[in-house]
């Protein structure tokens, strides 16, 4: 069956937004490139898809939204030949299918997106992945808002912690967050949720990450400090550099103060402790 490629004209710092407005189960695959976002659909799916893509899709487009007809093409295997393996802090990202042998003092880690976000190559993966080393200590239990493909949560485990929860909204990424643990060989120290904060089991834990969006973020805020433990770090990524001054007053009114910040390009992501904390400890 022959597949439709959507290509929305898009900065950059609108790609994760699209993402996660517009990815569902119709969704072959997805392309990032530097002025778009190109999404592709079985053929037989683009109608019933189409005009509710154009209505959440043009408000964030720059430019016009283009449709073109790719014949017969095994369009996931296209697509992994495009994710190559990256070097994010101590951590060096790799899909499965790739063999390259991994530089010296580098933590490996093995990721297979699929359709889920995480696979280093955006800002806000690399500035989460890049505090990790240093928020996360041995035994620390740890809790992943929004997992996608677990690279998060997989990277805590590697560097010691003890466990880690993730949730998301998306089935999708439960599958392949599983997977992803499975080829990390960390899935038993794992577990993987489908739903909000509400589905997280009761108890505390040392490290809690996002990598959302900033509304979503200040909604789940109180969740999310509540689920810390007394000297518990939390770490939040999928902001602008515009969004610091909001997110900084919603961390000060939910009686959390930052300790870490970090940016790249035009992305910005803070660790916090609550006031009381005694971190580091």
């Amino acid at each position: 069956m022959s597949s439709i490629a959507v290509t929305i004209p898009s900065v950059p710092s609108n790609h994760e937004l699209l993402l996660g407005l517009l990815l569902t189960d119709e969704v072959q695959g997805v392309e990032e490139r530097e002025d778009a976002i190109v999404f592709f659909f079985d053929e037989s799916a683009i109608e019933g898809v189409k005009t509710a893509l154009e209505q959440v899709a043009a408000p964030l487009a720059n430019g016009k939204i283009l449709y073109e007809l790719i014949r017969d093409q095994n369009w996931n295997e296209e697509w992994e030949k495009t994710i190559k393996p990256i070097h994010v802090g101590r951590f060096w990202i790799r899909p499965s299918w790739d063999v390259e042998v991994v530089p010296a003092n580098k933590i490996e880690l093995i990721i297979d997106p699929k359709m889920s976000f995480g696979t280093g190559y955006h800002e806000t993966t690399r500035l989460m992945m890049g505090a990790i080393p240093e928020m996360v200590q041995p035994d620390d239990s740890v809790l992943d808002a929004g997992t996608g493909t677990g690279v998060l949560a997989i990277s805590a485990l590697k560097i010691g912690a003890k466990s880690a929860i993730g949730f998301d909204i998306d089935p999708i990424c439960k599958e392949n967050a599983e997977e992803n643990a499975e080829l990390n060989k960390v899935s038993d120290r794992f577990q993987m949720f489908v739903g909000t904060e509400t589905v997280v089991p009761s108890g505390d834990f040392e490290v809690v990450m996002a990598n959302i969006n900033r509304e979503s973020l200040r909604a789940m805020l109180p969740a999310l400090k509540n689920f810390l433990t007394q000297n518990g770090r939390l770490g939040l990524a999928g902001l602008l550099i515009s969004d610091r001054e909001i997110m900084l007053q919603a961390l000060g009114v939910a009686g959390m103060k930052p300790i870490r910040e970090a940016t790249e390009g035009d992305w910005w992501s803070v660790w916090a402790v609550k006031i009381e904390s005694k971190w580091p400890v």
